[in-house]
């Protein structure tokens, strides 16, 4: 009957960390306001915004960052994207069918805005074009390669940042962010190292980039571009990603069982 009642207490007496929060966002973003107006440059406030967002994301966060950068670049598309953020990125899973539909949409504003499918590996044979000309351009300039990817700063290079801080913010904003240098499945089946982990992704994540180069481009690039246009192309990536990944699956891992199953 102690033991619960000194329970009771500490519970009462847990300050609420949410209000605090809340209390000490609202002063620095006043703060960072007020250093903005005086410097005429809307980057403090911006990074202060971001900040709050990485550090405890909610909602209304989401919604102020949205509208901090419709400001800052004079357009409405980022507090459009934040609204539809907040409302469709609390999810930790989702069932295949709206993330295929919002896959899509993604697809089609890809072409409304650039003109172009959505790919993800150009931008780093874009960045490897880059280094090429800085270190060696003599060499870059006399391979043809290089002649189709320019070394030039482009979109597609965004594509790669927004990838990685869309995919971090959406982990931080649903709860489900975790920092494990070796997953479960790969404890079971491979053992704990993980430097062995870190030297198979990294030595596959060469295979794939080479590969991806080889076949004209990746997943996004080649299966999901190509698909949606019906070039036969993308179907024939389609089924063999599927074949070689059931096939990698058995031969790579423990396992002679395969089960597909819907979490809630």
């Amino acid at each position: 009957m102690q033991l619960k009642k000194k329970l009771e207490v500490v519970v009462k007496d847990k300050p609420d960390v949410s209000k605090k929060f809340i209390a000490v966002s609202v002063i620095l973003l006043i703060a960072a306001a007020l250093i903005s107006f005086i410097l005429r440059q809307g980057w403090p406030l911006i990074v202060l915004v971001s900040l709050l967002l990485v550090g405890k994301p909610r909602w209304w966060s989401v919604i102020i960052l949205g509208f901090a950068y419709t400001v800052y670049v004079r357009s409405g598309w980022p507090l459009v994207a934040s609204v539809f953020f907040a409302i469709l990125g609390k999810p930790r899973k989702w069932w295949p069918i709206p993330a295929g539909i919002a896959f899509a949409l993604v697809e089609v504003l890809s072409f409304y805005l650039s003109e172009r499918p959505l790919g993800i590996t150009r931008g780093t044979t874009v960045m490897g074009s880059i280094a090429t000309a800085i270190i060696a351009p003599k060499h870059a300039s006399g391979v043809s390669y290089w002649g189709i990817y320019e070394p030039y700063i482009d979109w597609t290079m965004a594509v790669l940042l927004g990838t990685t801080l869309g995919s971090f913010l959406s982990a931080r904003y649903s709860g489900d962010f975790k920092i494990k240098a070796v997953p479960e499945l790969w404890k079971q089946s491979r053992g704990k190292s993980v430097f062995n982990r870190w030297l198979w992704v990294f030595l596959a994540g060469i295979l794939m980039g080479f590969a991806a180069r080889i076949g004209g481009g990746c997943i996004s690039g080649v299966l999901i571009s190509g698909a949606i246009q019906l070039a036969p192309s993308g179907f024939i990536f389609m089924f063999s990603v599927w074949i070689g990944g059931v096939l990698s699956t058995f031969l790579f891992y423990r396992s002679r069982t395969i089960v597909v199953r819907r979490e809630d």
